[in-house]
């Protein structure tokens, strides 16, 4: 790998855990399939029809961007488009073709769960297989929003597991982009480490989310994976990405200030100091389940780890008045008991995912050949 102590000028482009039995009901990411017809109970039509949008480029799988150490690691990759960039980079790998292969399996680019061995291991034969798992595309919104995105993947690291996670200046020439390190064994580097995002400061609501006019929107991420059990790792890079891209909170409890030491207790858009701003932010979605319920079984069904009946999940997911808040500090509110931002199912929850479309809405992309 390159290792790369500075922000790369790559010139060219200006323009915690969720198991259920043996069936390891892991997240993570995934793509594929747009959404049915019951998914529209969720929040945000799109203004904009990418079908109608002509490619600029069409790029191949491991193609490279002239000039630059960015590969496009899925087909159909248009740098010159209005999309989000987003680059995997690595840290600590020895061999790149290793990298490469969980890399995808982050992904879950076509939709599919990908399975788990029983010592963790990410693999193909679903006969050795002891659970299956989402990546990052397979949940929604990101799930219905590939045509908004470019994916890379670089062999150019960072000096140390978290040294873009904060940067001020992408580590790419590359519009609008978060990085995604996978920091492999970085444990051992640095044994107080975590998986780790920055937090996206220009989407914060509650008014109406805007693309910023000049500067980079998104923040990056560090993911620690255990070489002895890397599947354990990815199960945060959705979670994680959830903070650098829409500023979304972490919503379980047990800090007792805000997170910037605030004493109000607030945190946009699923975290209320008090009933009455919960109502003000989401008392439209009073009731509401995410249609990705229904899409996470029906994906697990497929690849033969049923998850049986889903009305424990949905009730999790349903958009009420939980007490206790973000901080579990009693009077308040946080919008669902669980989600993808508390204990990493891949249900971001219908308060999360309709900020979540928002953004993503305010890129125009082009439809993938």
């Amino acid at each position: 790998m390159i290792r790369c102590p500075s922000p790369i000028a790559d010139s060219v482009i200006l323009a915690r855990r969720v198991f259920v039995g043996l069936t390891v009901a892991l997240l993570a990411v995934g793509c594929g399939g747009e959404m049915s017809t019951s998914d529209t109970t969720s929040v945000v039509e799109a203004t904009t029809s990418t079908s109608e949008v002509k490619p600029l480029t069409s790029m191949a799988a491991g193609e490279a961007i002239p000039g630059t150490s960015l590969r496009a690691l899925v087909p159909g990759n248009d740098y010159l488009a209005d999309r989000i960039n987003l680059v995997i980079a690595p840290w600590g790998w020895a061999v790149e073709v290793d990298f490469e292969r969980i890399a995808l399996a982050m992904l879950s680019w076509d939709g599919d769960a990908y399975f788990i061995t029983e010592t963790g291991a990410i693999g193909a034969d679903p006969t050795t297989a002891v659970g299956a798992q989402l990546g990052v595309f397979g949940i929604e919104p990101w799930r219905s929003s590939r045509d908004r995105f470019n994916v890379w993947i670089t062999d150019v690291e960072p000096e140390s597991p978290v040294s873009w996670v904060n940067q001020t200046e992408p580590p790419f020439s590359l519009p609008d982009q978060s990085v995604v390190v996978l920091a492999l064994d970085a444990g051992r580097y640095n044994s107080d480490l975590t998986s780790v995002a920055g937090f996206d400061v220009h989407f914060v609501g509650p008014d109406p989310p805007q693309r910023p006019a000049a500067g980079n929107p998104f923040a990056n991420v560090a993911i620690v994976l255990d070489s002895e059990f890397p599947s354990a790792g990815l199960l945060h890079v959705p979670h994680e990405l959830g903070h650098a891209m829409f500023n979304l909170p972490d919503e379980y409890v047990g800090q007792q200030l805000g997170y910037d030491d605030r004493g109000d207790l607030s945190s946009w858009p699923s975290c209320a100091t008090d009933e009455s701003q919960a109502h003000a932010w989401w008392g439209d979605l009073v009731g509401m389940v995410d249609p990705m319920v229904d899409t996470w079984g029906a994906e697990m069904d497929q690849a033969g780890f049923s998850m049986g009946d889903m009305t424990p999940i949905a009730q999790a997911v349903s958009v009420t008045d939980v007490d206790g808040g973000c901080y579990g500090v009693s009077g308040t509110i946080r919008a669902t008991s669980d989600s993808l931002m508390n204990t990493n199912i891949p249900v971001l929850g219908s308060v999360n995912r309709r900020w979540a479309e928002q953004i993503l809405l305010l890129w125009q992309g082009t439809p993938r050949q």
